[in-house]
This record gives structure tokens, sequence and C-alpha cells, in this order.
């Protein structure tokens, strides 16, 4: 398709939009406003949907769209401060950070206009660049933790906080260890395969010299994660102790007075109103749906006042086992576009490097590989320099300054490693102090404890990196595939605690339970397809750590098996029982179970939590499959040659490029994802202008 679109929009000057067979878009401006113009459209076609979720979250209007949920996250939209801190410190970006932003803005305000019968709540819009940053504030808040501290102290367990999440891969090798002499990036996020924070695939090119391939989330407008001609960086999820929960000191007879350094001060108030749809099924919506017919929201609006608190130590939460106050860094996330769009526009290792002293962006391992055959690794994490005097992972008292941060730690004070010897740095959401070689790696007695490090645990993924790195003394390009995408946990590793807390268990005389322990007691310890261990094991343990009420994620890691007899027994009978109801046998193949369903259709995919190629499933008790929901997301696999001027690029989605059900593009990549294969792609502004189709021209 091509034909030439005129329009009104004072941002965009020239921008050109092509589509690959994938549709993926290849964005072309001649400034960088523009290509930020382009990329709006462009995900707007594919994604209008959850691009309103973002908008609607940061303008407090989300209960609206997906009801009671919605309007908790907006909540803490307030409660984050988002709104008063994106007005103060907006104008501190530089002015063509503003500039991108409000481009970026125009293009969702011009989509909008074109295609009114797309748009959820009239009221969304005119988006600006302030409603795109406060969307970075709240996003990146919940990020390091402070929903979950939130909930933690409104359910009166302040003290039972600790900052858990999801995974990712990233590793870079130089040519120390690759066997043809070049540098190898993988970038591989591990996050939900659908929902709101669905990545979005897109290339931007400018003639002011923006040129980037990379992965985007909703309402962002540089790539969290990507390439240039000359260098690429990959995130992975770390979790220190970012979010401080303080006790304040009432006055006894005034409750709006708490008590600091020997003095009373007074709390700041701040009314907001929550809106709540009162709909059946607040959940259909959270998937996606036709882009440009959406379903039509209905229910009533219930409007709620709520009154948040603030201290000098933060947002105040009142419970019955006293009123506590959380701060985490939120004051510092207002640099997190600069950051990120710098990070896309640097050309060597010192302006990537320059990027990263902003620390906008409060955390994420960074992982990191250039032409010149630098290889890098970080512990980016914006924390505090906290007083040693205080046990800062328990309740802090809140009526002394001592207890305030003064100041964050540089980049400088973090866990890092900078071109080993050994040829390789990597990030597995393990422990800083294990992501290279151990006689390169940082030593944890070299940095304060004070920010519980330790909650960065050695994991399975961590052990088999080694195992596999360290059989070699050169790594080829097939092998670096084979290590991303292998499916076998280290026998020696946490995940030994949990197959012998199953495989241990005494015989028994039921039939059923007695071929279960055989399979178990036999298991490889793999995740491959033919595996009949691994769905008995799978579908056991999820049982278990639901019933017990604990986070399985976190369990795998740590391999600390503490379950009684009888729920192991428990969980094994209902796995079998389960299994034998839909399968009329106690262990199928892996392959015959676990499945991602699209459009009511089910792909095979093997893999488990915890593997470097990694499945997370929830068994569908109705249907009788293991569903799969999270796991291996944008990848791209990256080679850097010094003799050439663009690095070779691979890359794939679990579905594809689009959020929008009924789009070719909604799914076409899903064939290679499940058979771990990914796509060609390119940098060469040439080569994509040839293969590719232009899909929309802007002028104005």
């Amino acid at each position: 398709m091509r034909y030439l679109l005129i329009v009104g929009a004072v941002w965009a000057q020239w921008v050109e939009i092509y589509r690959d067979t994938f549709g993926t878009p290849f964005i072309f401006g001649k400034r960088d406003v523009d290509c930020a113009y382009g990329l709006a459209w462009a995900h707007s076609e594919d994604d209008f949907g959850r691009i309103q979720y973002l908008i609607a979250l940061s303008k407090g209007r989300l209960g609206r769209l997906i009801g009671k949920s919605g309007a908790a996250m907006d909540y803490f939209g307030y409660f984050t401060g988002a709104a008063r801190l994106a007005k103060l410190q907006y104008d501190s970006l530089s002015p063509q950070v503003r500039a991108v932003m409000e481009s970026y803005a125009a293009g969702l305000n011009d989509f909008a206009r074109q295609y009114p019968k797309a748009v959820l709540d009239k009221k969304l819009f005119p988006v600006t660049g302030e409603d795109i940053l406060r969307g970075y504030i709240i996003v990146l808040s919940g990020m390091v933790g402070a929903g979950q501290a939130l909930q933690a102290t409104m359910a009166g367990q302040p003290e039972k906080y600790e900052f858990r999440v999801a995974g990712s891969n990233a590793i870079a090798v130089s040519s120390r260890k690759t066997a043809d002499g070049e540098t190898y990036l993988l970038i591989n996020p591990h996050v939900p395969i659908e929902g709101v924070m669905r990545w979005y695939e897109a290339f931007l090119h400018s003639e002011e010299g923006w040129h980037v391939l990379g992965g985007f989330f909703p309402c962002t407008i540089a790539p969290g994660l990507g390439t240039t001609p000359t260098a690429g960086w990959a995130l992975t999820f770390n979790w220190p102790d970012f979010v401080d929960i303080y006790q304040l000191r009432l006055h006894p007879k005034n409750k709006r007075l708490y008590a600091i350094d020997g003095r009373w001060d007074t709390l700041r108030e701040e009314t907001v109103r929550l809106h709540i749809r009162l709909m059946r099924n607040p959940q259909s919506f959270t998937r996606g749906w036709p882009i440009m017919n959406p379903p039509r929201l209905r229910g009533p609006v219930l409007s709620i006042r709520k009154t948040i608190e603030y201290s000098a130590f933060g947002p105040v939460v009142r419970t019955k086992k006293g009123v506590f106050a959380l701060r985490f860094p939120a004051e510092r996330m207002y640099k997190a576009p600069q950051q990120w769009y710098e990070m896309s526009r640097s050309r060597s290792f010192s302006e990537f490097r320059a990027a990263l002293r902003h620390q906008g962006i409060p955390h994420f391992n960074v992982v990191y590989a250039d032409r010149s055959d630098t290889i890098y690794y970080l512990f980016n994490a914006t924390l505090p320099e906290r007083h040693p005097a205080y046990n800062w992972q328990g309740i802090l008292p809140g009526d002394t300054s001592a207890t305030l941060w003064k100041r964050y730690l540089t980049i400088d004070e973090l866990p890092q490693v900078l071109a080993p010897k050994c040829g390789y740095v990597f990030s597995v959401n393990n422990s800083p102090f294990a992501v290279s070689c151990p006689e390169e790696a940082p030593k944890e007695s070299h940095f304060p404890p004070q920010h519980a490090w330790y909650w960065n645990r050695h994991n399975n993924r961590e052990r088999r990196m080694y195992q596999l790195m360290e059989s070699k003394d050169r790594i080829s390009w097939a092998d670096f595939h084979s290590i991303k995408y292998d499916r076998q946990y280290p026998v020696d590793g946490p995940i030994r605690s949990l197959w012998s807390a199953f495989a241990s268990l005494p015989d028994t005389q039921s039939s059923l339970l007695r071929e279960a322990l055989e399979v178990i007691r036999n298991w490889d310890f793999t995740g491959l397809s033919y595996s009949r261990a691994a769905t008995l094991l799978v579908l056991a343990s999820t049982y278990a750590f639901k019933k017990a009420g604990l986070p399985g994620y976190n369990w795998l890691e740590e391999g600390k098996m503490r379950l009684s007899h009888d729920l192991l027994w428990e969980s094994l009978g209902y796995a079998t029982r389960e299994l034998y109801r839909f399968y009329r046998q106690v262990a199928p193949p892996l392959s015959e179970v676990q499945a991602i369903e699209v459009r009511q259709r089910r792909y095979p995919l093997d893999g488990l939590p915890e593997q470097l190629a990694p499945t997370y499933a929830e068994w569908d008790h109705k249907k009788g499959f293991l569903r799969v929901v999270a796991g291996d997301t944008y990848i791209q696999f990256v080679r850097f040659n010094r003799a050439s001027e663009y690095p070779h690029i691979e890359t794939v989605l679990p579905l594809g490029v689009s959020g929008d059900p009924g789009s070719p593009h909604y799914d076409d990549q899903l064939p290679l994802y499940i058979a771990r294969r990914c796509k060609p792609m390119t940098l060469n502004p040439q080569e994509i202008r040839n293969t590719a189709k232009l899909h929309k021209r802007f002028e104005r």
C-alpha cells in the first residue's frame, strides 16, 4: 500500500512509515521529533487500546475502563505523587526531550481525532508531554516495588515486605570468548506474553542521528532495550531494597501532626477522586480487542473521594497497627525518558555511560556490547546512601531525620564489570556478585550491606549459565543460540530441593501415586517436550505453592523446600487426578499438556520456570491444560563485526507486532517463536526501503 497522508500536526514535517511482511514499523523522519510522531501513530495503528490504558493510568481514569482493579491502580498513581512531580520537574528535561515527548503526544492526539470510534474515553485526549512523563513515574514506581510495599502495609504487615518480581536474561560476549572474533549480545526480557505491557518492536531513523531498533512499551518515546549501528543494550530486573517503610508517631490529640526531631510537623493532605465502572467482567478488556472497533463500555460509574496524606518521609498509610510512610526514589524518575532517549542515541560506550549517569531509570541490570568489542554489566539502581546504624529491611523510626536520605549512590558506587578478561558478562536476575567469571565478578564485601543485595539470589539460571559458558573455551554463534534456548536445570541447583521433596516421599499402595513417584524419581531435570516428570512436577508444585500461599518463582530460585509431607502428597494427588481425568494417564509428555492458546487454538511449548528458555504456565482446570502466560518475550540476537557498518540482528516476538486480534500481524510470529527461531532484521536504511512497503507518509 502506497499513499500520501497530509496532516496538520505541527510536529510532523516529514515522516515515512514502512512495514515489512510481519508488519514491523520502520519509521523515517527528518528530525527526531518526526520519528516520535511516527512512532505514536504506528503504535496506535497496532495497539491503540493498550496505549489508552497507559494514558488512563497517567490521568487517573483507568477505573472507568476496567473497573475496581483500575481504580486501585489510579489510587497508586496518586499515591506516588506523580502528577505533582511531573508538573514540578517537566521543565527540567532538556528542550529536545520535551519536544520529542510533545511530538509523540501530538501523534496520539491526531490518531484519536482521525479515528474517534476507537477512543475509549473522550477525556483521555488531548494528551500532553506532561501526561507521558506522569505515566513513566507511575509505572516505574510500581516496578521498584512501591506497589508491593503499599499492599503489605495496607494489609497490616509492613514488616513482611520484600521486593520480588519475575526475570529476564541478558548476555554479552567479547571477541576474547567468541569463535569468530565478533561480539555477541542477547536481549531477552521475560514478562507476560499478553496484557497491558506487551512488547512492541519498531525501528527509528532520523536525519539528526536517531537510529535504533528495539522494544517499546505503550506510551514510551524511546526503546527500553535495543540496538544501534554501533552498540546495543539489554535490561533485566533487579530487586534491591528501593522502598523504605517508616512508622510515624502522631500527636496524642491532633492526628494530623507527627513527631520529627523533637518537634511536631503537619501532614500535607490531598483529596483525589477515584472512578469505578461497575461491570460484569472487568478483566475482559485487558487482553486487547479490534483497534478500530472497541467494545462499548457498559455499566454505571461510581465516584469515591479519597484523602492521601504526605509526610517528610513520603506518602502515608494509616492501619490498625499504626501509621506508616513509604519512601522510594520517585523524585528521580522524571529523568527516565531523557535517559532512555540518550541511551538509544549513543554511539560509543562513553556516550552510553554518560546517559546512565542521569539515574532516572531507577532499576534494571544493564548488559551492554558494542562494535568496538566493549562489553559491560551494571547493577543499575537509584539507591540512597543509608546510615549503617539502622535496619533498612525492617520498619524504620519515622521521628528522626537521621533516617531521611541525603543523597543517592552514583553509578560508580554500584556493582559492575567492564571488559572482563574471560570475555563474558551476563544477568539472569541473579546476584550482582556472580555476573562474570568468578575472578572478574564484583566482590560483595566492597559494597555497603544496607541495600539488601542478597534479595538478588543465586539461582538455577546462574548455575546453568556458568556451566554452559565455562564448558567451552570459545563460543560459536550456534552455541550462543543453544545457550539462550537451553531447557536443562543444573542438577546441583536450587531446583534439586523441589525434586527431592517429591522424590523422597515414601512408596505407597496407590497405583497412580506409585507410578507418579517412579516417573519423578527418574527425571533428567529437563523441560523438554518429551518429559513426563516435568508435567507432573510443574502441576504439583504450582498447586503446593498456591496452597501454602508462597511465591512459586521465588521458591524455585531459593530451593528451600519446607512443605509438609501432607501437602506434598495432596499436591501430587491433585496433579495425578487432574492429568488422568483429561489424558487418561498419570504423566503425559509435556508437549501434550503445555501450550499457548491463541484464537482458540493451542500451540505446544516446552520449557519450565527458571530455565534459560523459561515457560510459566497456569493450569486451566476447565480445559485441562497448562496455559502458557509468560516466559520469553521480545528476543534480539546481535552480532557486531568491527569491519561491518551494521550489526547482524535476529529478533522475534511471541505473537506479533499488533495487539489487535483481528490483524494478521497479531500472531504471525508465533510459528517462529514455537520453533525457537528468529527472523532476520537490519539497520540498513536503504535495505529497509528496498524490501519493505511504504505504509504512510506524513508531510506538512
